[in-house]
């Protein structure tokens, strides 16, 4: 008797997206990203031909270079890695998420221990955390998506091993899903490297985050906003209740000046800290 397949069991069930358009639209991109890559799980043309999340967003693209190849396998394994954690049960409804549960999650940064529990954390709020690292064609620090049932997805690549950066993508998409969680149908990806100017989406995510850490009065008056020096920094951080790692990247990217608190913000190692079952 031939051996079951279990990731194909449902392979060819029907559904309202398997029409002949979107058959044949898949299984182009399918043949594209094979070629490219050598990858022919046939996991890849089902998220493909799916009209939730990855799939359709790749679909309409219809990009097959090489940076939207890596970045569709990256998501598509983002979103297996979440299904197979909701299947369990044991992830609770998503409600909604207020800024003030934003500086309640944030508190949890003054001691890089809990960077251990962030992940089961979360999912008491209905939220999955994914941590996957990127490959080399992509540039991408978060994601912010829905599954099919609702449930918001956070991937985060952990592209640069430092404290503060962790925990300013984690804030950022907690503030997406804070403000934006039903604007957003498709996945919604950031990088910190981005010019985001005129953005008022990710502005207005980013002053949510930051407001999570700091009050915007107490930010007005942080002496080390003007004074770059380790003893302003750790004085004000201790004033502010604020991890110092933290505050030197807040200072920095004020500033536009990175070669100021380097030593501080690279003290603990984030990756070190974190495995993959997070």
């Amino acid at each position: 008797m031939p051996e079951t397949r279990p990731d194909l069991e449902d392979f060819f069930a029907c559904s309202d997206y398997c029409s002949p358009e979107n058959l044949l639209t898949a299984l182009k991109s399918y043949q594209a990203i094979s070629e490219k890559t050598g990858n022919k799980n046939p996991l890849i043309f089902k998220d493909l031909l799916s009209n939730t999340g990855n799939g359709a967003l790749f679909r309409r693209s219809g990009d097959a270079d090489a940076k939207a190849v890596e970045t569709f396998i990256w998501l598509s394994q983002v979103q297996r890695l979440a299904e197979s954690i909701v299947s369990t049960g044991k992830v609770p409804p998503f409600k909604k998420l207020e800024l003030y549960e934003l500086k309640e999650i944030a508190k949890l940064s003054l001691d890089s221990k809990n960077l251990e529990s962030i992940s089961s954390h979360l999912l008491n709020y209905g939220i999955v955390v994914i941590y996957l690292q990127q490959t080399a064609g992509m540039k991408t620090d978060g994601v912010l998506f829905k599954l099919s049932c609702g449930t918001p997805v956070i991937g985060m690549t952990l592209r640069y091993d430092r404290y503060d950066y962790y925990w300013f993508t984690l804030m950022h998409e907690l503030a997406h899903l804070a403000l934006h969680y039903e604007k957003f149908e498709e996945p919604h990806f950031d990088c910190v490297d981005d010019d985001i100017n005129d953005d008022i989406i990710e502005l207005q995510a980013n002053q949510a985050s930051r407001d999570s850490f700091v009050s915007r009065s107490d930010w007005r008056t942080a002496s080390v906003r003007r004074f770059h020096s380790d003893e302003e920094l750790y004085k004000n951080a201790e004033n502010l209740s604020i991890h110092p790692a933290i505050l030197a990247g807040l200072v920095r990217y004020e500033a536009d000046n990175y070669a100021i608190f380097n030593k501080v913000i690279h003290q603990i190692s984030v990756r070190r800290i974190i495995t993959p079952n997070a």
